[in-house]
């Protein structure tokens, strides 16, 4: 048996040679590099039962070894891991504590506080953090109305979708920029003493406005007596810098720590672990600097990990195995790291990007044997052009896969979200006989669909708290409209009459609580309404009086009752969507929590603001949930969310050179196109190089051109996991020729494609 990340599961198995030099580790500090597929759960978690088993700690004396992941379903799989290993040596489960960096810092906290009387501050969750820099925006806005409007001025068009792309570029690198500040232990005012010391403040404007929101954060949250997790883990960071005591009862209680995801490690983390651990500490961490793809946007550093590896006093040992791929597909990846290391035109990328280390297949005998290249091919592909060709034939080459194998998974990975959701439209308009549309599911974030979920809820919810309000009647009877909920399904041949008609509706209340039918119809007006716009009339009147009944639930359970009402009926049951409406649900719990005084109206009017796109709120996607691919089904996702899962297939789209620009004058395409870059990684390259963190800039360079070495970087590791997600077939594709802003525009090569192409050719 093997599990998805290649771990063994049967404890008769035999251990891979690499494995065994890990697990011969009994202290001291070690570095572990595992490639993807290495299977690093099951080695990590063997290791913590070893290390149990062997008598390294004393559970009895409450003693543990501590393991500290990224995910909260990591924590789960863990303990899962570390259970069943202590149980096949027949040895009790405990001696181990899993937590998150958050729930680490979160317990440092506590232990200052026992036997004092100071309580415990309050810590916002993800979704309070984003609501309260929501209303930092605002008021940065309302007191700068001139700078906003000159940002405005300043887009490539003035129109009401463009204001929405713009405001939601400015949450996101405030976001970034505010994260990376807390793990510098910068605060707003260090910050803006820095920028009065610039000599050109035009160049500094963007940070100044980030500078300006992050101020304006941190008072909401000290008006509110309240901490995010960034603070937390800061103040964790503080109590064990300037408390010895504290951080030797905590050395005695986790005298060892196990590091997972190590390429991901923020400064706080770096800083809070390393005191943890003290000089002398047993720390291993586990990682893949290769797969390091958070930092453009995270306050995350692959440099960390990777410095760690080269210290002297580090035991470094490679993880090289992996069964996932083909090793033709292997080959390929091993390409990618080579030519970037040897050949990259930009000296700073060859340096920073990718820790030289090769995958190497699994040996003959083992429990995860690769693919044969005889099952594999890989295609590099060029369109010409990439709305009318590259993804269409994308969608029906993917759709075709599944259809011939019928047991393998498949996935289509693209740059942003905006390109993902043109794939949404190819798969749907896929013409398939009776009825039958293509089987997939998206991982994509945010975008249309998100806020059409949003405005549906936001609609229902403002119907329920002013049922009188004809307004929204009409705007609820729209929203089922655009979900094409059967309460209101069938054509209409004038929409604008039978809007007049809702509109026309004397007395809602009799539409809505009606004591029998003769009220209900006498609310309908006269002489208007035909017998087709009555029986329509009559299903959203019944749909309208079902939900009336959920009104008195509190607001949470309201919303989740809407959302199976809204996204659950008959045998349909739109899954995706109904997670998004558990999700909201539970972010207006916590608004009401964070301010009690907000009733239902108050609550959907910050509804309103997400579902127009003024404001964000922040839902995950289902990769961060535990998601399986599934045979006979395409995955859709950006090639960050693909991280952790793997395919039998794996379609990449627009590989150009705008997604991969070969030098530091190409055109970059960001997250935002319309920018011609990546604002949020400005922002942070701009904060280092204000602060002269030069650890985190290049020698030499302006804060834009560390910026964009950095997106060389993440983006060519991109690639890299792109590659590795697929075990069979890889198709690699890009376009001659892409629509911009209703323009063609020519779409280059991206120099590394060559390399890849001559790795094909040798074969």
């Amino acid at each position: 048996m093997k599990a998805q990340d290649g771990r063994p599961t049967d404890k008769l198995l035999r251990l891979r040679p690499a494995q065994e030099r890990v697990l011969a580790y009994q202290g001291g500090r070690m570095a572990v590099s595992a490639v993807p597929g290495s299977g690093k759960t099951f080695t990590l978690s063997r290791l913590a039962a070893q290390l149990i088993a062997d008598g390294r700690i004393d559970p009895r004396a409450g003693q543990e070894i501590l393991i500290v992941t990224y995910l909260n379903s990591s924590v789960e799989n863990f303990k899962t891991a570390v259970r069943k290993q202590l149980l096949e040596q027949g040895l009790e489960p405990v001696g181990y504590d899993v937590r998150t960096l958050h729930s680490l810092s979160l317990e440092i906290v506590k232990l200052s506080l026992s036997g004092t009387a100071a309580a415990m501050p309050a810590v916002i969750d993800d979704s309070q953090s984003g609501y309260f820099l929501s209303q930092a925006i605002d008021r940065w806005i309302d007191a700068f109305p001139f700078a906003w409007g000159e940002w405005i001025a300043s887009l490539p068009a003035d129109s009401p979708q463009m204001r929405v792309r713009w405001r939601e570029v400015v949450e996101r690198s405030a976001k970034a920029f505010i994260k990376t500040a807390k793990n510098e232990r910068f605060r707003p005012n260090t910050i803006l003493e820095a920028l009065t010391q610039q000599p050109d403040a035009e160049a500094w404007q963007f940070l100044l406005m980030l500078t300006g929101i992050y101020e304006r954060y941190q008072s909401i949250l000290n008006r509110q007596g309240a901490i995010d997790y960034d603070d937390q883990i800061w103040e964790a960071t503080d109590l064990i810098d300037t408390h010895p005591a504290l951080a030797e009862r905590l050395r005695e209680r986790w005298p060892y720590v196990l590091e997972d995801e190590a390429q991901d490690s923020v400064p706080l983390q770096e800083i809070l672990l390393t005191a943890l651990t003290g000089p002398s500490g047993n720390w291993v961490r586990v990682g893949d600097p290769n797969q390091a793809i958070t930092s453009t946007f995270t306050a995350a550093d692959p440099r960390f990990f990777s410095a760690f590896l080269r210290q002297d006093d580090v035991q470094a040992l490679p993880l090289p195995n992996s069964g996932r791929c083909a090793p033709k597909i292997i080959g390929l990846a091993n390409r990618l790291v080579d030519w970037v290391c040897d050949d990259h035109p930009v000296p700073e990328v060859q340096e920073s990007t990718f820790f030289r280390q090769h995958i190497e297949p699994t040996p003959a005998g083992d429990a995860q044997p690769n693919p044969p290249d005889s099952e594999a091919n890989i295609v590099i592909k060029a369109y010409k052009h990439r709305e009318d060709e590259e993804i269409p034939a994308v969608a029906q080459l993917a759709y075709r896969y599944i259809t011939k194998f019928k047991d393998r998974t498949a996935a289509i990975l693209v740059p942003t979200n905006n390109i993902g959701y043109l794939v949404t439209e190819a798969l749907d308009n896929i013409k398939l006989p009776e009825g039958r549309t293509v089987p997939y599911d998206s991982l994509l974030r945010g975008g249309a669909h998100e806020r059409q979920i949003v405005a549906a809820l936001q609609s229902m919810l403002a119907l329920l708290a002013d049922p009188l309000d004809r307004r929204a009647l009409l705007d609820a009877f729209h929203a089922l409209r655009d979900l094409e909920h059967p309460a209101v399904i069938g054509p209409i041949d004038d929409e604008k009459r039978f809007d007049a008609i809702l509109q026309s509706i004397n007395r809602p209340e009799a539409f809505l609580f009606p004591r029998d039918e003769d009220e209900f119809y006498s609310a309908l007006p006269t002489g208007i309404a035909s017998e087709q716009d009555v029986r329509r009339l009559e299903g959203f009147g019944r749909f309208l009086q079902t939900i009336f009944k959920l009104r008195p639930l509190p607001v949470d359970d309201l919303t989740l009752s809407l959302g199976d009402e809204l996204f659950a009926f008959n045998d349909d049951v739109r899954e995706g969507d109904l997670a998004i409406a558990y999700q909201i649900a539970g972010i207006l719990r916590s608004w009401r929590d964070t301010r009690p005084e907000m009733r239902l109206p108050d609550l959907v009017a910050e509804l309103a603001a997400v579902a127009r796109g003024r404001r964000s709120i922040n839902l995950s996607a289902k990769s961060d949930e535990g998601f399986a691919p599934k045979p006979g089904r395409i995955t859709l996702a950006t090639q960050h969310g693909a991280k952790g899962l793997e395919w039998d297939a794996v379609f990449l789209i627009g590989s150009d050179g705008y997604w991969l620009p070969g030098s530091l004058d190409a055109y970059f395409l960001g997250v935002e196109e319309f920018l011609g870059g990546d604002p949020t990684a400005e922002a942070v390259a701009q904060l280092h190089f204000l602060m002269d963190r030069v650890g985190h800039t290049f020698p030499g360079r302006s804060p834009t051109e560390s910026a964009h070495i950095g997106i060389i970087s993440e983006r060519l590791r991109l690639l890299y996991v792109g590659i590795t997600r697929a075990r069979r077939f890889l198709q690699i594709s890009r376009s001659r020729k892409t629509g911009h802003f209703n323009r063609e525009r020519d779409a280059e090569p991206a120099t590394v494609m060559a390399a890849l192409y001559r790795y094909l050719q040798s074969q």
